[in-house]
């Protein structure tokens, strides 16, 4: 069978499409990581969460194919597998939201990773941790039980009786929930970088790159404003559209959010200039007037701790007198690795080649 005005090609389109970009970016994320060494817990989780993501685009399909989305409805036949097609719309339901919790997680456990945090803003993120992962449980045992009996979800005319809750509601208060928790993992980096000790034209150039998280906060906001009227005021030609797959494109954006902040090193490699960094972009670069320019590197909490016993390490509190950005006065011919709390590193091997001041934070972006 088939329709000159079929929309269901976009439809398969746009639910592959995004997978693969996030697919591309998390690939980028990795090699990124190997690059700098400093693969950790937030790249595990948003490995996982690509994973759940392709389950989700291939119930997603069966939805598109046995649904006859993108049809015109006089075009769907009448022995269509809609009983299957539910079946696949409520799996595509449940997989849904955890994959948002896991893309949320890898975003609040990579700022974790930031050495140095002031510790309210260390409980904060531990705070929203906790709260992204009870609405996640909470959301997804709703998203199991909206319909009694169960089976009711996918078969309604077989359960005349079943209790539901309403599907509009039910969609907008859950979208509701997680762009909520978007928007407060969304206000931490401004919290965080506000008191380094850098300049602002820095400060927003890491702010905006700590804050991709945007373009989640507003794929989510149009979703649940699109699908809410949809619910609300089901059209007569329902199928007639790809509406469905906007839930997708908010997916496919929050990977490329999540990894967005990853791509710096690679960024500095390839296009050095971009950064005012050299090629070699672990070892810095030297300015005009002979003087080590500064360069960033991301050096994580874990690579701290693992290295520790190779380095002399001295903590300076914000307040400290001392504190400043920059080396102190009479340390200039030691390599010095400075952290967002002025966590200061002496390495042994700055010993013998200089290395440039790098803070776990402030390696996101570049001074002059």
């Amino acid at each position: 069978m088939g329709s000159s005005d079929s929309l269901q090609p976009q439809a398969i389109g746009l639910i592959f499409g995004f997978p693969a970009v996030a697919t591309a970016a998390v690939a980028l994320r990795i090699y990124s990581r190997a690059l700098t060494r400093s693969f950790g817990a937030d790249d595990w989780v948003i490995c996982l969460a690509i994973i759940f993501y392709w389950a989700e685009t291939f119930t997603s399909y069966k939805v598109i194919i046995y649904t006859y989305i993108g049809y015109n409805v006089g075009d769907i036949p009448k022995d269509a597998p809609t009983v299957l097609g539910s079946k696949y719309a409520y799996a595509t339901e449940l997989i849904y939201n955890p994959i948002l919790a896991l893309v949320k997680t890898s975003i609040l456990l990579f700022l974790l990773r930031l050495t140095g945090q002031k510790k309210s803003v260390r409980q904060a993120i531990w705070a929203l941790l906790i709260l992204n992962g009870v609405a996640a449980i909470i959301t997804f045992f709703i998203t199991v039980f909206h319909c009694l009996p169960i089976a009711s979800n996918w078969n309604p005319v077989a359960y005349p009786n079943a209790k539901c809750l309403n599907f509009a509601n039910f969609v907008t208060g859950t979208a509701s929930v997680s762009i909520f928790t978007d928007f407060l993992a969304l206000m931490l980096p401004t919290w965080i970088v506000y008191e380094l000790q850098m300049r602002w034209n820095q400060k927003i150039m890491l702010i905006g790159i700590l804050s991709f998280g945007l373009l989640t906060v507003t794929a989510g906001v149009v979703r649940v404003i699109l699908l809410d009227n949809y619910d609300r005021h089901i059209p007569e030609n329902y199928t007639h559209t790809v509406l469905f797959c906007v839930s997708t494109i908010e997916v496919g954006l929050s990977f490329v959010a999540a990894c967005a902040p990853s791509f710096k090193p690679l960024v500095a490699r390839f296009l050095p200039k971009l950064f005012g960094a050299s090629s070699r972009y672990q070892n810095g670069s030297t300015g005009r007037s002979g003087r080590a320019r500064q360069g960033y590197n991301l050096h994580d909490a874990s690579n701290f701790s693992r290295n520790q016993h190779e380095r002399n390490v001295t903590l300076v509190e914000a307040n400290d007198a001392e504190g400043g950005y920059g080396p102190k006065r009479g340390d200039t011919k030691n390599g010095i690795t400075m952290t967002t709390q002025l966590e200061v590193t002496w390495d042994k091997s700055a010993r013998v080649e200089q290395h440039t001041n790098t803070s776990s934070m402030e390696s996101l972006v570049r001074a002059d």
